[in-house]
């Protein structure tokens, strides 16, 4: 059964669902329910056509401006990638440190967002699986001549070498970005093509809910005025947070 919650915002409700196949992201997300965690949080980082984060406990009481996003529990919670979930509009899924300090993309212990994304056609997805390849590509020991090629660019300031050496890269890097973007159901693709996401987060931060009301709701949020850390310049808080 999907465990449903109410978020009573200062701009309405939004109800969402928790995925019993993320049973570790679920059970800790309705014990801090219960426990009141949520009851005054701020949502702290937005970006339009994105996501809208909260969960901090720290920015209950934030001064303006105070930058926000390290509070949270001390514990973080294993990373639980189930294949059948996806960055949808409206998926519920948990912040976390990037990778160079959390290689397993452990969650957050309280910190999530609710994508908000935008519709994505087929270049601009394979666009972002072309720069994860080739990320992955430079940083294999057996290709460190084309990583220094492109670093030595990038520390001289040559965008012309960077672009060639990134042209050279990419006719061995096809076979693998076609791989990749063949193993991504139909379905799928039709769905982040109409109804929009953010696919480039799949299998790197845990899905583990759905928004089910109260999409006018984020779309009200996404679209405030922020400051250049993306934290809403007027307050929006989840004023309460109830099972139902």
């Amino acid at each position: 059964n999907w465990t449903q919650v109410l978020l009573e915002t200062d701009y309405g409700n939004i109800t969402i669902a928790l995925n019993p196949a993320t049973p570790k992201h679920t059970e800790n997300f309705i014990k801090l329910v219960k426990s009141k965690y949520y009851d005054g949080v701020l949502f702290h980082r937005v970006i339009p056509g994105f996501m809208i984060q909260t969960g901090d406990p720290v920015s209950k009481t934030a001064k303006p401006d105070q930058p926000l996003g390290e509070g949270g529990p001390s514990y973080k919670i294993p990373a639980e990638f189930v294949d059948t979930l996806y960055h949808f509009k409206g998926a519920i899924a948990a912040a976390r440190q990037g990778d160079e300090f959390n290689p397993m993309k452990m969650s957050s212990g309280s910190q999530f967002y609710i994508v908000t994304g935008t519709a994505v056609d087929e270049n601009q997805w394979k666009g972002m699986i072309e720069q994860g390849v080739i990320k992955d590509f430079v940083a294999r020991p057996e290709n460190r001549e084309w990583a220094m090629k492109i670093n030595t660019a990038i520390e001289i300031g040559n965008q012309a070498a960077i672009d060639q050496a990134l042209n050279e890269i990419k006719p061995l890097a096809k076979p693998l970005i076609d791989s990749v973007w063949n193993t991504i159901p139909t379905r799928v693709k039709n769905i982040y093509a109409s109804w929009g996401g953010t696919p480039f987060l799949d299998k790197n931060y845990t899905v583990f809910g759905k928004v089910t009301k109260g999409y006018y709701v984020l779309d009200k949020i996404q679209n405030v005025e922020r400051n250049q850390a993306d934290r809403p310049k007027s307050d929006i808080r989840i004023k309460k947070a109830s099972v139902l």
